[in-house]
């Protein structure tokens, strides 16, 4: 596929689903949305970067639980509120940019990417579009995540203090967009200091200070409006309602699982000061955690390995606005309760449309997930350390995710997933074609 045809044919991709969202309507797919584009309003109205209703009763957690940089971004692309399709649009452009920014980055590397196959895999990748089409933070965040990959290029081509410092900013824009990325602070400073072991650049090393100094103002901040110096009120969060209610549920069952955490939520509701109260929450939720820490570790593993493959039926559904009659739940809730033979079960008492888009959806993921272990098969040895950060970018996105393992999650890395899958299922469809010709040539006999 020539270079011109590939980003018309993206960009009419990205444009038949942007038409398919302005018809079909609703841009707000879950609470999420609407706390981002609160946030944006209040600042707009009363300068408060809180993601919640300034009119009602104030809730300190609505404070801290989403970074501001997004609903920044959602305040200007919507020309101060006044047009929610502006962000869509200019959501639109970034995923278009994400992607060709990405493939360029590895072109420099592996000058012959199979851009037909690459452009096949994006199609199949629904959530790219999906989200481009929502009041929702991922397509932003992949943005960022696609500048990081940029700044690590030009640092190891260029070798520059300069572009250091450009990499170390854009982790300060990755964690002020959303929280999972705060604590990439501490793995950074090794990042660093591998980079400069092969690069050596004067006063370098301190550069990994920036993250951690912002990191700080941020949690500083955090203590004068609520009392706490949590980064995000989100950990707590997803600690109880997450973490510890699913693991639960699938060990306990789910009457269980909710008793537990009205427990802890009642005896919470008992400490009146705010940064106590968060405290209490998450250890109380860790302490039951590590009551079985062996089966936790299972449990989080297992969500991280479905991460790759789950097709997304919370996704489309919402989407296309297309519920199934029966409520059966998600891919996690339905996993935990029936295991894997409930998930097939249920999947049939979809509308066909979800169903036969989820299979082909799901049977494309595996295919991907191939490719990406074949390229680190292959290329472990002679990747070089650019890709290597790359890999824990996405390990480290998979690994925080954990027990939620929900496509929505991994959308932020897609575009360097799907680099790594195309370059690895490139290699493997060469050798296939090659022991195919060979076995053909082998039953060829001469005629006598």
């Amino acid at each position: 596929m020539k270079k011109s045809l590939f980003i018309l044919s993206l960009i009419l991709l990205h444009f038949i689903f942007f038409i398919l969202k302005i018809c079909i309507g609703n841009f707000y797919i879950n609470e999420d949305s609407y706390e981002y584009y609160n946030m944006a309003g209040n600042i707009l109205s009363d300068f408060q970067f809180y993601c919640g209703d300034l009119k009602s009763n104030i809730d300190y957690t609505l404070y801290t639980k989403r970074p501001p940089l997004y609903s920044i971004f959602v305040l200007f692309s919507s020309f101060l509120m006044k047009s929610k399709i502006g962000i869509l649009i200019c959501q639109n452009v970034l995923s278009i940019s994400s992607i060709l920014i990405i493939k360029q980055i590895f072109e420099n590397y592996y000058p012959k990417i199979n851009t037909s196959l690459l452009f096949l895999l994006i199609v199949v990748s629904w959530n790219q579009f999906i989200y481009s089409n929502y009041i929702i933070s991922e397509i932003f965040f992949q943005f960022l995540i696609v500048l990081l990959a940029f700044s690590l290029h030009l640092f190891f081509k260029y070798k520059s203090l300069k572009n250091l410092l450009f990499y170390q900013i854009v982790i300060v824009l990755l964690f002020l967009t959303k929280p999972v990325f705060y604590l990439f602070i501490f793995p950074n400073l090794i990042l660093t200091f591998l980079m400069l072991k092969k690069i050596r650049i004067k006063l370098g090393y301190f550069s990994a200070v920036i993250p951690i100094l912002f990191f700080l103002v941020y949690s500083f901040w955090n203590v004068q409006r609520t009392g706490s110096s949590d980064f995000s009120s989100i950990q707590g969060i997803n600690l109880l309602h997450w973490n510890l209610y699913f693991f639960n549920q699938k060990e306990y069952g789910v009457e269980k699982a909710r008793e537990i955490n009205k427990q802890i939520l009642n005896k919470s509701h008992q400490i009146e000061n705010y940064a106590e109260r968060q405290s209490f929450i998450k250890r109380e939720a860790i302490s039951h955690i590590l009551k079985d820490p062996l089966g936790y570790m299972m449990f989080h593993i297992s969500g991280c390995f479905r991460i790759f493959l789950d097709p997304g039926r919370f996704d489309i559904s919402k989407f296309y606005s297309i519920e199934s009659s029966i409520k059966i739940g998600g891919f996690l809730d339905q996993i935990n309760k029936n295991g894997i033979k409930g998930v097939i079960n249920n999947l049939y008492k979809q509308p066909i449309f979800i169903l036969i888009s989820l299979l082909i959806i799901f049977g494309f993921n595996v295919l991907k997930l191939i490719g990406f272990i074949w390229f680190w098969i292959k290329n472990y040895k002679k990747a070089s350390l650019l890709f290597w950060i790359l890999f824990f970018v996405i390990a480290y996105i998979v690994a925080l995710t954990g027990p939620l393992g929900a496509s929505r999650f991994f959308v932020p890395v897609l575009p360097i997933y799907l680099l790594f899958s195309v370059i690895g299922m490139s290699h493997l469809i060469s050798i296939i074609k090659k022991r195919y010709y060979c076995t053909n040539t082998s039953l060829t006999f001469p005629s006598s």
